[in-house]
């Protein structure tokens, strides 16, 4: 019989097995308080850089609508959600630099550029800004354009380079550092593809404004033999051939322009001069013998006329430093000639067209030293002198 004290064996067992269920249970609940928390951490940073981007697209439409100031504001917001994020704080500093802020902007463009001194998007708003100093700021221009140009660029990168070593083009004309331009600018032309046509017109023009005539002619030329009746490339051929002293060629591009554009005042001026020029100028090819002295004993009327003028503009003084024996000189011979420079002899003699027409570049170069720049058939016969003077060199 048993003891009245003994214990059965499975008395323990409903203790222990509730000691279990409260530990799995504290267990269960933690892991959902721990799944919980850090569902609710989520959605806490989600909807913070939510707001931070929310900021961000707000600034950039305030940007890009010209509202610089207020971009700035909305960046600056951006930031407080995001400190870390190098695009809000790229865009920062470009709203800085577009509110006149510059000394900031380009604090935070050099901490970005550390970090990345091959992004081309950061170099180019360094240069931009370093643009802005004027000519001390110069070297610092050159340096960022440069690294920008040849920088690492996320989208399109031959478009993107492009379009700097444009902008870099137009910097350094505005600043007359005209044999950095010219270099630049040819290696803008030879980097634009022949199908790419608005490229080649703004080549063409940047070409112009650094006086590399033969090189900006042969680009209109190249973008005329795509469409032969375009107005710009046309008065960009007219232009270059013009300053080349190509005056034949020059009429023929001006010709073809439409009377609208040719009403432009420049257009307009080397048209008039053009045809002074290949009417006047006796050594044109093809000319007849009794045209070329016909246009010589004009020639030299005209020069003539061009003397007596000058030597009794303003009671006949001259300009300071500069002597009126040239002139006198020039006129002196040219009269002493006279019997043997009539029309009538020159088609007789056409040898002496030559010593002819030396005598009026002589008197209209001395005229120019004398009383300034021509104008009319004067202007027109002063540089077909120049133009016979260059093509002997």
């Amino acid at each position: 019989m048993a003891s009245p004290t003994s214990i059965p064996s499975n008395a323990a067992g409903p203790g222990k097995y509730s000691r279990e269920i409260v530990l799995l249970t504290t267990l269960l609940l933690l892991l959902v308080f721990v799944i919980f928390t850090a569902f609710a951490a989520r959605m806490y940073h989600k909807q913070y850089h939510m707001l931070g981007d929310e900021w961000f697209a707000r600034g950039d439409q305030d940007f890009h609508s010209g509202n610089a100031a207020a971009a700035l504001s909305d960046y600056r917001n951006a930031l407080l959600y995001s400190p870390g994020n190098t695009n809000f704080q790229f865009h920062l500093a470009k709203a800085l630099a577009a509110t006149g802020r510059f000394d900031e902007a380009r604090a935070y463009l050099v901490a970005l550029l550390s970090d990345s001194p091959g992004s081309g998007e950061t170099n180019l708003e360094l240069a931009r800004i370093a643009a802005h100093g004027g000519p001390k700021m110069m070297p610092d221009a050159l340096r960022y354009y440069h690294a920008a140009i040849y920088g690492v660029w996320d989208t399109d990168p031959i478009a993107m380079r492009w379009q700097v070593r444009k902008e870099f083009c137009e910097y350094l004309l505005d600043n007359n550092a005209m044999k950095q331009a010219e270099a630049e600018i040819i290696a803008l032309a030879d980097n634009t593809s022949p199908e790419d046509f608005a490229g080649q017109k703004i080549a063409g023009n940047l070409l112009l404004r650094a006086r590399m005539w033969s090189r900006a002619l042969q680009e209109f030329q190249t973008w005329l033999s795509h469409d032969s009746r375009d107005d710009d490339a046309l008065a960009g051929a007219a232009t270059a051939a013009f300053q080349l002293a190509q005056y034949s060629q020059a009429e023929e591009y001006l010709e073809r322009l439409p009377r609208q554009k040719l009403a432009d005042p420049d257009l307009a001026r080397m048209h008039e001069i053009s045809r002074s020029v290949l009417s006047l100028n006796p050594f044109a090819p093809g000319l007849s013998t009794d045209e070329k002295a016909k246009r010589t004993a004009e020639a030299i009327a005209v020069a003539q006329a061009r003397a007596n003028a000058c030597e009794h503009q303003n009671g006949g003084a001259s300009s300071p430093g500069v002597s009126t024996s040239a002139l006198t000189s020039a006129v002196a011979k040219s009269s002493q000639n006279a019997a043997d420079w009539t029309a009538r002899n020159l088609r007789k003699y056409p040898e002496r067209i030559e010593p002819a027409m030396s005598s009026v570049f002589e008197i209209e170069d001395a005229a120019v030293g004398q009383c300034g720049e021509p104008q009319g058939a004067d202007y027109a016969l002063w540089l077909i002198g120049r133009s016979r003077a260059g093509n002997s060199k």
